[in-house]
């Protein structure tokens, strides 16, 4: 609790020093070893504040944001202060979880919504690549993921610590220039690459059900990458929670409003092959992220949060190996 003090502190008084008055003590809604949220409830609106590690792959995320909603009033959180020294940021309240909303009462074009309009802030981003590289977001485009493909797998004892053996360690470099082609096939299609996070899904999306407003949330961890990456784990989220089969009707609407967005740059059965190809190297994606984000936590204090847990890494780089023969 002590290490939540000058958060606490810093928004109580910026709050207090704008005109609110706080009605409660303020609420800690989420506490890990990589980010805190604390709500502050004022007698006219409640705000949250949000602390990240100081890494910039997740501490960029104010910034990200403020880009987005400042160059294409972006449907996102309204930041009202950033911290910088205690790497933290005051936003306003935007609703509850679409997640949440769904579980209560499944409308699968809630759903639907939800992903045409951050496929439409994607499209958007494409003419800000290099905004958002300025600011430290990862370059994952295409054309670089051979190169970080043989760059990770490299570090073999790394590699082995996490889980992987050396049969699969083999087997993975014997798939590089498979994985090389199969870059360049998808490229080849030439959809456009921009920004995307790795925890796009419905928990992610706040949703106030008296304006129908949808707010997109967390944009920690992005890069830049191929837009179908990151509408396939909204996807894939969606089986998992709404128990959703993946090929039945609902599944096929959803995948309809990932590619709405794209129909303009091609037909819908060259863009499906295009998203089909997408899922198996999005894999590596999911690689990369989770690598970064250890990187930019508490290797430590992440473990004892989740002690059973196996190595996201070598976890990934099997779901690789599956998914790819």
């Amino acid at each position: 609790m002590n290490n939540l003090l000058p958060l606490l502190k810093w928004g109580t008084d910026y709050l207090v020093s704008n005109g609110y008055s706080i009605e409660h003590s303020p609420e800690i809604v989420l506490s890990t070893p990589w980010s805190h949220v604390i709500r502050f409830a004022t007698s006219t609106e409640s705000f949250y504040l949000k602390q990240t590690p100081p890494s910039l792959f997740l501490s960029n995320e104010p910034k990200i944001i403020r880009v987005l909603s400042s160059q294409f009033h972006a449907d996102v959180p309204d930041i009202i202060e950033i911290n910088e020294d205690l790497h933290c940021f005051l936003m306003k309240d935007a609703g509850i979880s679409l997640r949440q909303t769904l579980k209560t009462n499944f409308k699968p074009e809630l759903l639907c919504q939800a992903i045409k309009q951050y496929a439409s802030i994607q499209r958007r981003s494409e003419e800000f690549i290099a905004t958002f590289l300025k600011l430290g977001v990862p370059d994952w485009r295409l054309n670089q993921l051979p190169f970080l493909y043989d760059h990770i797998l490299k570090q073999t004892t790394f590699l082995k610590a996490e889980g992987l053996t050396d049969k699969e360690l083999q087997t993975l470099y014997t798939l590089s220039p498979k994985f090389s082609a199969q870059c360049k096939l998808l490229a080849s299609f030439r959809i456009p690459e921009t920004i995307g996070y790795h925890d796009f899904h419905d928990k992610n999306v706040l949703f106030d059900p008296n304006t129908k407003r949808m707010t997109f949330v967390d944009w920690a961890e992005t890069a830049i990458i191929h837009p179908f990456f990151s509408l396939h784990t909204c996807l894939e989220q969606s089986v998992t929670h709404h128990g959703i089969i993946e090929g039945d009707s609902t599944y096929q609407k959803l995948q309809d409003a990932c590619l709405e967005n794209w129909l303009g740059l091609a037909t819908k059965e060259r863009l499906l092959s295009a998203f089909l190809l997408a899922k198996q190297i999005r894999l590596f994606w999911n690689i990369l992220a989770s690598n970064q984000f250890i990187l930019s936590v508490d290797r430590q204090a992440y473990q004892a949060y989740y002690p059973n847990q196996h190595s996201p890494i070598a976890g990934g780089f099997k779901a690789f190996l599956e998914g790819i023969h």
